[in-house]
């Protein structure tokens, strides 16, 4: 069989089992099974594809066609250009939580800070301190390290698992991370931070159920499930933060496209923080909140 024509079948049965990019997916597929990318696909178009490549990738189709997320068979995921690991205990980057890692980058570069002095910088001391809350894969953490040269990232995520995933994507990725396990702020009594960023579970319990099945059945509850209203983890977060920022510091939090005004009267009822700035997407829907520590 042809490669163009082994293709179009698997395109043909995703589009059976409603796969959302069956197309797209058909052909990360083949380039994943294959090493060869998307230029040299359509240049092999003609050619015949061997007995033992046609059955195997039939089998990565029958998987996908079975509704487990793309990334999980592949075992990876593009975030802000850069290669993160995945698997069934981090949910997978989306393209929306890039808005929160430009948001909080450019505020990094943008705003003027003190001069450190001789003796700090002899140190190592970094002039950022940032605490990637709920790390999960840790994306927005180590993607943060990579991009801005002068801040040191600590992540924490309540997931054992969750945290040995983050600390081999920094590894992988020479990123210096340091990684502390446990459940939201208790691991880091007495620590401060010049920014906190965090992509929090804010999906509302009883919309689970209606999620995509990739989603909901395949990634794991707990970086979903925000409670009753979404907003279980955010209450913590606002409630909690102030203690852990330094003078100044920055609070930044990604949320659901219909959750900023929520979150702006929770920063403002709160009295801890100035006015919430609340950041659309590139589509144009609300994606993060961003406030200051008063």
């Amino acid at each position: 069989m042809k490669t163009r024509i082994l293709v179009k079948e698997g395109e043909y049965q995703l589009s059976k089992a409603f796969c959302m990019d069956p197309k797209i997916d058909a052909q990360e597929l083949y380039c994943f099974l294959t090493g060869i990318d998307k230029v040299n696909l359509f240049l092999k178009a003609e050619e015949e594809v061997d007995p033992e490549t046609e059955e195997k990738y039939m089998e990565l189709i029958k998987k996908r066609a079975a509704r487990i997320p793309l990334q999980h068979i592949t075992g990876v995921q593009e975030f802000m250009g850069y290669t993160f690991k995945v698997n069934p205990h981090v949910l997978i980057p989306r393209q929306d939580t890039e808005t929160l890692v430009s948001e909080a980058a450019k505020t990094v570069q943008n705003t003027p800070r003190e001069k450190l002095s001789f003796f700090e910088k002899l140190k190592g001391r970094k002039e950022w301190e940032i605490l990637d809350l709920c790390c999960g894969s840790g994306a927005v953490g180590i993607s943060l390290a990579k991009i801005c040269g002068n801040v040191k990232v600590t992540a924490s995520d309540i997931s054992e698992d969750a945290i040995d995933t983050a600390s081999e994507n920094a590894r992988e990725l020479r990123a210096k991370v340091k990684f502390i396990r446990g459940n939201m702020f208790n691991p880091l009594k007495g620590r401060k931070f010049d920014m906190i960023v965090s992509n929090p579970p804010y999906i509302k319990t009883n919309m689970i159920s209606i999620l995509q099945e990739e989603v909901k059945d395949h990634e794991p509850l707990t970086a979903l499930d925000g409670g009753r209203d979404g907003l279980d983890f955010y209450r913590t977060i606002v409630d909690n933060a102030a203690d852990y920022l330094k003078a100044g510091g920055f609070l930044l939090m990604e949320i659901g496209y219909d959750q900023g005004e929520d979150l702006r009267k929770m920063l403002k009822d709160s009295g801890k923080y100035s006015p919430a700035e609340v950041i659309k997407d590139l589509p144009g829907r609300d994606r993060v909140v961003k406030c200051k520590l008063k």
